[in-house]
């Protein structure tokens, strides 16, 4: 039985440009049309801790486990102490309709990239594979068309319920 790959879509920008909301929306907008979603957020400073000081998951990390499950009847959480490729951790969410990743500029997958201020711009002609801008305010758009990247989606920020439709559509066609 061949399992279908899931789409990917990656939410990336600058620091403070919406991202993580985004990305909840576009969770909670998927979720609502039926479509199983995941999330992969890549953290650049290994800031993240699943787990709290005072824990058992947190005692087991730091006696020496390479990997530590958390399993209760509604959750998983797995944390390795090891580095993982974003190809791997795809891998290991094949089983999912939707994979909404933030961050991983450089990867080479479908992306919204967050524009809050002018200088956010710059990221549009950096990377590749985007698919849409999403855009705090209409004076961005313009400024956007005038520096020549016309032809390129875009959307408003608060405009979330329109960039998900626009996301199951085009993947329906494809």
């Amino acid at each position: 039985m061949h399992i279908a790959s899931p789409h990917i879509i990656q939410v990336v920008g600058y620091k403070d440009t919406g991202k993580t909301t985004m990305i909840a929306s576009l969770i909670a907008g998927l979720a609502t049309k039926g479509l199983k979603v995941a999330a992969i957020k890549h953290d650049g400073h290994d800031h993240h801790e699943m787990d709290q000081e005072g824990t058992d998951s947190y005692q087991f990390g730091k006696a020496g486990a390479a990997a530590v499950a958390v399993m209760s009847p509604n959750r998983t959480a797995i944390l390795k102490q090891q580095h993982t490729r974003l190809e791997d951790m795809l891998k290991e969410f094949s089983q999912y309709d939707w994979v909404v990743v933030e961050g991983f500029k450089h990867a080479a997958y479908p992306k919204l990239v967050m524009v809050r201020h002018d200088n956010d711009l710059t990221l549009i002609s950096e990377l590749q594979d985007v698919v849409g801008v999403v855009f705090w305010s209409p004076d961005l758009l313009e400024e956007i068309e005038s520096r020549g990247h016309k032809g390129v989606t875009s959307y408003l920020f608060h405009d979330r319920e329109a960039i998900v439709d626009a996301l199951v559509q085009q993947h329906s066609i494809c």
